[in-house]
């Protein structure tokens, strides 16, 4: 493998331990509008969602592992979402498995990478106005380099499906089959290992994938590092973050409220919100890179001055 793929810029890091860092950080996120540029993804992300519920229906219809493989998919999805928000997704992609066909799995992949390029190329401007840089690119090169993007974010993202959807019951397949007879208690150990190291490898193929769209979506692509303070604060704001959000729903938030206020439409505006919050933490990362690469540039430019003098 070659050795600029798995760089570490860990020297990035220590900008994050000075406090003017996080005041211009601040700055940056309400000058650009982080807020209201949320928003716009989180509908990009929203019409993509929807797609790919009936992409993932669709497609494990096909594949004869096991009957209640859905259900497992579906049970993890309630560590990130409110239980109003999961029960009422959980009945409509289970709804979905009855028009299952190979034209819904067509459609399903089709809009869901599409809308989510669509989000994606969005994020080329806002990438661009935090690292202050002029756009010269065409329209048609945006799209399709969104579009290649969204395929290799979602190849990660995948990846970090499989660990947390399908983990447990692979681990379990894998232990059915191999046994080490000098070491009778190797499947002990090796589950034990697994369940320490599975949030730790979730957290780096998240990082990845986001290190491709910080990395790869401006005018003026940053230099890669297999680990960055943006994409690294983005997966744990995630994780996190969603994992708070649906403890908090679940347990403060009174959701008879929502009913009175919004009606049966209390379920999506929960699902958008946890979408509004997964688009925030996604621009934050890139707001995070920025500032570290203006203040490398800064320090950079007072270096040089210095060896003028």
């Amino acid at each position: 493998m070659p050795s600029n793929l798995i760089k570490l810029d860990l020297q990035a890091f220590y900008y994050l331990t000075k406090r003017e860092f996080w005041l211009a950080l601040w700055k940056e996120i309400s000058g650009d509008d982080c807020w209201g540029m949320a928003a716009r993804l989180s509908f990009y992300f929203l019409l993509a969602f929807f797609p790919f519920l009936i992409f993932l229906s669709a497609i494990i219809g096909f594949i004869p592992i096991e009957p209640g493989l859905l259900d497992k998919i579906l049970v993890e999805m309630n560590q990130f979402l409110p239980e109003r928000t999961y029960t009422w997704v959980r009945a409509f992609t289970l709804d979905l498995i009855s028009h299952q066909n190979k034209g819904v799995v067509s459609l399903g992949i089709l809009l869901a990478l599409w809308w989510a390029s669509v989000g994606f190329s969005g994020m080329v401007g806002d990438l661009n106005r935090a690292l202050a840089i002029q756009e010269t690119r065409s329209y048609v090169r945006i799209r399709l380099l969104a579009i290649g993007v969204t395929i290799l974010v979602s190849l990660f993202v995948i990846a970090s499906g499989i660990l947390l959807f399908f983990g447990d019951w692979l681990i379990q397949l894998f232990l059915q089959r191999i046994t080490v007879t000098p070491y009778p208690s190797f499947q002990a150990h090796l589950a034990a290992i697994y369940t320490v190291t599975r949030w730790i490898l979730i957290f780096i193929f998240l990082n990845i994938g986001m290190q491709i769209v910080y990395s790869a979506l401006p005018a003026r692509p940053l230099p890669w590092t297999l680990l960055s303070p943006g994409s690294a604060i983005f997966s744990l704001c995630w994780i996190l973050g969603s994992s708070g959000f649906a403890v908090f729903v679940n347990r403060f938030v009174d959701y008879e409220i929502y009913q009175e206020l919004y009606g049966s439409l209390g379920t999506l505006i929960l699902l958008m919100l946890w979408l509004y919050l997964s688009s925030f933490f996604l621009l934050i990362g890139g707001e995070v890179n920025s500032q570290v690469n203006l203040f490398r540039e800064k320090l950079g430019r007072n270096a040089a001055q210095l060896s003028l003098i």
